[in-house]
């Protein structure tokens, strides 16, 4: 798997409205994601400790380079059209992406997750 990881600094604004934020946030990511099948999964994190408190993690999950290149350019296709790239840009007033890496999965079998079986049991 590839992970494309986004580390992300709120704006004063959505300092000042956290729950316009997430609201937003959360209308954005089912729009902006609809559609790009190649997206497997996402996933979002709160920084509470490190240089910048409360920074957000956002994580977007692929099968591999293909699917990542094949996002890239659909995203860059979407770009074009005036509307989408105008709702695309107003997270400025959210936000401001201090930087992005992509990370890949060790090529053996690592990590394990008890929030899957502690889910299934309830």
């Amino acid at each position: 798997m590839l992970h494309m990881v986004y580390r992300i600094e709120l704006t004063d604004e959505a300092e000042r409205y956290p729950q316009a934020f997430w609201t937003w946030l959360q209308e954005r990511e089912q729009w902006f994601y609809d559609g790009l099948d190649t997206v497997l999964a996402t996933r979002w994190t709160v920084r509470t400790i490190g240089e910048r408190v409360h920074t957000l993690e956002h994580t977007v999950t692929f099968a591999d380079e293909a699917a990542w290149g094949q996002y890239r350019r659909a995203v860059s296709q979407r770009s074009r059209d005036p509307v989408w790239e105008k709702r695309r840009t107003e997270q400025t007033r959210w936000w401001r992406l201090l930087d992005a890496a992509l990370l890949s999965d060790p090529p053996v079998s690592l990590g394990f997750d008890r929030t899957r079986k502690a889910a299934a049991d309830s």
